[in-house]
């Protein structure tokens, strides 16, 4: 990808984040950015196009980071595991992901529009049915379990636990809610775990 092009996504990124879909000001991250107008529109159709490839690239982080993982795993129940652990660190990392969850947010409702939210969607559901075929041949996976439907449950409960912040929900007496990554991991293998 071109330098000036990649600085422009960066940098959307970012301004995403902190304003939201209607409120960047594509003349604010073009100055930012130091690229001319047309220069910008030889990249991007519009601020939509803008927003899509920024939402791509960012997602092919995780894709690579998820890759890298994997590579040290030795078993399902690891690359659930490494699933779970990689995708908070995307969040983590680019809170962008994490923004299409927050209430009042208008990024979810531009990204729904668009057909990659549903491709990427069906792609981590496969990564997690794979997942669980690969359990089932372990058999550390209970074989009678539908892997079709399973995998959506898995792979949701997943991504909107990891993307909603439960702190949102909490009474002004209360802690704030944290949780450990790995009872995820754990309330997720243990009911799909074989019981031999």
């Amino acid at each position: 990808m071109e330098e000036k092009k990649e600085k422009t996504i960066e940098t959307a990124r970012i301004y995403f984040h902190k304003s939201g879909y209607r409120k960047l000001s594509l003349s604010e991250l073009i100055e930012e950015v130091g690229i001319s107008k047309p220069t910008f529109y030889n990249y991007f159709k519009n601020k939509k196009h803008l927003f899509i490839q920024t939402m791509l690239e960012t997602y092919n982080e995780f894709q690579y980071q998820l890759t890298q993982n994997f590579k040290r795993t030795t078993s399902a129940i690891e690359k659930l595991d490494a699933f779970i652990q990689t995708y908070a660190w995307f969040l983590n990392e680019f809170p962008i992901y994490r923004d299409l969850y927050k209430p009042g947010n208008d990024l979810l409702t531009r990204w729904l529009d668009s057909r990659y939210s549903r491709d990427i969607f069906f792609e981590g559901r496969e990564i997690i049915r794979s997942i669980l075929e690969e359990g089932i041949e372990e058999e550390l996976i209970d074989r009678s379990i539908n892997t079709e439907e399973i995998s959506i449950l898995v792979y949701s409960t997943i991504i909107f636990t990891l993307s909603n912040n439960p702190n949102h929900f909490k009474r002004k007496k209360d802690n704030n809610f944290q949780f450990n990554l790995n009872n995820l991991t754990q309330l997720l293998a243990e009911g799909l775990i074989s019981r031999k």
